[in-house]
């Protein structure tokens, strides 16, 4: 059991891009992240959405697909230890919403 937890599954890491604003969130982070490498005097708009993509990639990349385990204190007994969050992600189901979203952002920017 984990005490002082609000959630009752055994890994959140499969739900918790699911959660209600996740995608909002997420995505004023990419437009926050813009933002502040426009702020920045001799960077060039094209300059600044190239930095952007490049950033984007590169931290999605790492925290999806090479960071394994998770973040939390988990019951389910080292069963997510060896997996990637992606992997963990939707209880490993394929093409499910979230995926798709996380797939089609990189391809936006």
């Amino acid at each position: 059991m984990n005490v002082g937890t609000a959630s009752s599954e055994n890994n959140p890491t499969h739900s918790y891009l699911n959660s209600k604003g996740m995608w909002i969130f997420y995505t004023l982070l990419v437009a926050l992240l813009h933002w502040i490498i426009m702020s920045i005097p001799f960077i060039s708009v094209a300059m600044a959405w190239t930095l952007t993509n490049v950033i984007h990639n590169i931290g999605m990349f790492v925290l999806l697909h090479i960071v394994k385990g998770t973040p939390w204190q988990t019951n389910d007994q080292g069963e997510a230890r060896m997996l990637t969050q992606w992997e963990q992600l939707d209880y490993g189901k394929q093409f499910t919403g979230t995926k798709k979203f996380l797939t089609v952002v990189p391809v936006v920017l």
